[in-house]
C-alpha cells in the first residue's frame, strides 16, 4: 500500500532540487542566429521544424497556422532571461510572418 509519505516524496524533492539549483529553465534553446535566417514567403513548415524541433505551442491567428518556441530560464533572485519565436505560415505551409522577442533587448530599453 502507498503511504501519503511515499506519494509526496517526489514532488517534495524535487522542490527541493529546484530550491538548491537556484533555477528553473523552461523550453529547448534556439540561437538568434537561426531566427535570421527565416525568410518570410519562402521557409517552409518543414524546415522551420527540421531547425526548432518541435513547437512549445500551436494555434490559430488570424486564422493562420501559429507556432511558438521559447527558452526561458528564471532564478530565485528572481531575474528572468530567455528568447521566444512565433511563426505563423499560410496555407501553402510557408512562412507568412514570425515575430522575436529577447529580454536582452528589454534589459536595454531599460537603461
Amino acid at each position: 500500500m502507498i503511504s501519503f509519505r511515499n506519494l509526496m516524496a517526489v514532488p517534495l524533492s524535487m522542490g527541493v532540487s529546484l530550491l538548491l539549483a537556484g533555477c528553473v529553465t523552461v523550453g529547448l534553446e534556439f540561437s538568434k542566429d537561426a531566427v535570421e535566417q527565416l525568410k518570410p514567403g519562402q521557409t517552409t513548415l518543414e524546415e522551420v521544424l527540421k531547425q526548432f524541433g518541435n513547437p512549445v505551442r500551436t494555434g490559430l491567428d488570424d486564422g493562420k497556422l501559429s507556432w511558438t518556441y521559447l527558452r526561458y530560464r528564471a532564478t530565485l533572485g528572481g531575474e528572468l532571461n530567455g528568447h521566444d519565436l512565433i511563426v505563423k505560415f499560410d496555407a501553402q505551409n510557408k512562412l507568412a510572418s514570425f515575430s522575436y522577442h529577447s529580454t536582452e533587448t528589454a534589459r536595454a530599453i531599460k537603461r
